[in-house]
């Protein structure tokens, strides 16, 4: 597989409100994170399918957080406590055998 352009992004988001200007940009933005702390194949298309799916991941979820300015939740009742979102564990799952290990 080759690394997500905005075409595959756009296909893996399905039906979207979001502007070609705003997956753009949560693309290359979760691109620069993902090359962070993950080793990244040089060649586009040694770009594994892991962190393919993770990368589109990522945008879809920095585009759904962007509707939520604080990044707060509630929980499931009306006035249960506030959860701040982590990382998704998917993503997590996904670049696993491709982290950077820090030492030191």
């Amino acid at each position: 597989m080759t690394r997500p352009d905005i075409s595959a992004v756009k296909n893996y988001l399905g039906v979207t409100s979001a502007s070609d200007e705003a997956i753009e940009s949560a693309l290359a933005a979760e691109t620069a994170a993902q090359a962070v702390v993950c080793r990244i194949p040089a060649a586009p298309e040694d770009y594994p399918d892991d962190l393919a799916e993770a990368l589109c991941r990522r945008v879809a979820r920095n585009l759904a957080l962007r509707k939520i300015p604080l990044a707060v939740l509630l929980g499931d009742a009306e006035s249960g406590s506030t959860i701040l979102p982590g990382r998704d564990p998917e993503v997590r799952r996904y670049e696993a055998p491709h982290r950077r290990l820090v030492v030191g």
